[in-house]
């Protein structure tokens, strides 16, 4: 007997920098966004503890609102009771804090360490070491290793369940022994899901010293990987951490779900819609301290969580990784001496500043670009997606819809045709986490339009002389009116499109140049805040060698996405030569 959907939710996800609270309740028979807040994350000086900042915004949602949510003890009122008063289901997720160090053991890097490493991603934990039959270690190497890498927590996995057991009691003996040589107080939690027949074995070597979460064998017994209980089970680990911790406590006192990582919300969402859409789903959620992609598509979920890139926190590490020349290439300006490294520091330093003039601007999506594009290239796989949701003020919080679409066509290394979702309320990982405890909530948000139609994006690939015809269209609008157009080679070119129009597209591509491989495509394009962007630059960047070519196309490009009638006016200053 299933147990009753609840009828009131609040959902807390706690980022780096800011906390967002969503109420949702039913309104004429479906749920609905009720209220919402946001506020400073309070972890670190002065009060380092998360439920302080989220006490000011709960506050701020019953003032703006006629709904009580906190009793004369600052606690939540639980269940929700008439008049507006109180909530069903509290559910929380976060991003805050440092990564967990886990250390990843198993027998062949190929099958279970990579398997560990698709696991761990939406968690955000940091693969400190990992130990295999493959390492080249021996047995002394490897109890070093396990010992001076001071994790937090060690996954174990290996072999099938009717498979050879001598090699993995092997690292569960070297694990034990290296358990036995950290302080009590230090030692890690134990994730088991390896050979399921050594179970008993497992318990009576480690249960003793430490806890150990027990999980379903990552190897079927035709070899394919199946990762979901062993995510239920680091759930858990990263749940019994959060948990431990003295910012967490109040908060998980406070939670129905427990504590949730976000990354793995989004995850689960990107995986419904590309489920229910039949297409792949890109998942970008760019940050202050982080930067998360998922990838979901034919049944299969990658993510990577890249947690030293992001554009506040982690700006000036995200510089230092990606490199000065990474940013360079999308600048129509010769950066002054230490000038990049001097801006990434601000944004580390002063984490609500905002681009002050068109030079700051553009080292802003070049920074925006790079943690992008470092992001994606941790994917086992070249997205190909057909549906993006955006998460991440740097993606949601702007106006110009349609040039956060060509920076995105400037870090996909895809062709296609791609419908963009913007998760303007920060409910991406609300939504993943009230999938398991309200799935009717779920759907009917999402008819509701929880998530904003961003808009459409056409990026062709190929070859093409710049100038030249690279793509014909032929439209008919949602009034009837008909017209064809043709984009050049090395241009791009936006349709305003409202939220209630579409657009009826025939697509014709010129010789060397496709769209995923096709040149004749038909569709029917919904609008949005960003309509439509036709990205037909191919590599005409590549081709420019001065300076003066880059910073025209550049600020050309940039003014036919932001609606500009004329491109912004070049200073001369930005064409000097470098300094030495």
């Amino acid at each position: 007997m299933t147990s009753p959907q609840p009828g009131s939710l609040l959902a807390v996800d706690i980022g780096s920098v800011n906390t967002r609270a969503l109420l949702f309740d039913v309104v004429d028979g479906a749920y609905r966004l009720v209220s919402q807040g946001a506020g400073r994350t309070t972890i670190g000086a002065p009060k380092d503890d998360v439920f302080f900042g989220i006490l000011n915004i709960l506050r701020d949602m019953e003032a703006a609102s006629s709904r009580r949510l906190l009793d004369a003890n600052k606690r939540l009122i639980r269940p929700e009771q008439a008049d507006n008063i109180g909530i069903d289901y509290c559910l929380t997720t976060t991003s805050a804090g440092h990564p967990l160090r886990a250390l990843l053991v198993g027998l062949y890097p190929q099958l279970d360490i990579a398997g560990l490493r698709r696991a761990i991603a939406p968690f955000g934990m940091d693969a400190v070491a990992e130990i295999h039959l493959q390492d080249g270690l021996g047995a002394h190497g490897r109890l070093n290793r396990l010992v001076h890498s001071r994790p937090q927590l060690i996954i174990v996995a290996g072999g099938t369940d009717d498979g050879a057991r001598a090699p993995l009691l092997e690292m569960l003996s070297l694990a034990r022994q290296a358990l036995s040589l950290l302080p009590l107080g230090s030692r890690p939690t134990v994730v088991y899901a390896g050979n399921s027949r050594l179970t008993p074995s497992v318990r009576e070597m480690l249960s003793q010293q430490v806890e150990v979460i027990l999980a379903p064998n990552i190897r079927r017994a035709d070899g394919a990987l199946s990762l979901d209980g062993l995510r239920v089970a680091l759930a858990e680990a990263f749940a019994a951490h959060k948990r431990r911790l003295p910012a967490f406590q109040q908060l998980a006192a406070m939670s129905d779900s427990g504590i949730l990582p976000t990354a793995r919300g989004i995850e689960t969402l990107a995986a419904y819609f590309s489920r229910v859409e039949r297409q792949a789903a890109l998942a970008v959620d760019v940050g202050s301290a982080r930067t998360m992609v998922t990838l979901a598509r034919a049944g299969k979920t990658t993510s990577a969580v890249c947690s030293d890139i992001g554009l506040g926190h982690s700006a000036a590490d995200t510089l230092e990784r990606v490199g000065e020349a990474a940013l360079i290439t999308w600048l129509p300006f010769h950066p002054r001496k230490g000038e990049l490294a001097q801006y990434a520091l601000k944004k580390g330093l002063r984490l609500a500043h905002v681009p002050l003039d068109m030079r700051e601007r553009y080292i802003e999506y070049a920074l925006l670009r790079a943690c992008l594009r470092y992001a994606l290239a941790k994917l086992d796989e070249s997205p190909r997606p057909s549906l993006l949701l955006l998460a991440g003020a740097a993606l949601t919080g702007g106006s110009q819809g349609a040039l956060n679409l060509l920076l995105l066509a400037d870090a996909l290394d895809c062709a296609g045709v791609m419908q963009v979702k913007v998760d303007a309320h920060g409910a991406l990982a609300a939504l993943g986490g009230l999938a398991s405890v309200a799935p009717n909530a779920v759907v009917q948000l999402l008819d509701g339009g929880i998530l904003q139609h961003a808009g459409s994006l056409i990026r062709l690939a190929g070859s093409a002389p710049i100038g030249r015809p690279a793509l014909t269209m032929r439209m008919k609008q949602s009034n009837g009116e008909t017209s064809e157009r043709e984009i050049n080679s090395g241009d791009v070119w936006h349709l305003p499109l409202a939220q209630t129009e579409s657009v009826e597209l025939r697509l014709q591509t010129a010789r060397g140049v496709h769209l995923a491989g096709k040149r004749r495509l038909s569709m029917r394009l919904a609008g949005g805040r960003g309509g439509l962007l036709v990205d037909a630059r191919l590599d005409a960047l590549e081709q420019t060698t001065a300076m003066t070519e880059r910073a025209l196309l550049l600020l050309r490009w940039y003014a036919a996405a932001s609606g500009q009638d004329h491109p912004v006016a070049i200073p001369e200053s930005w064409l000097a030569p470098p300094e030495d």
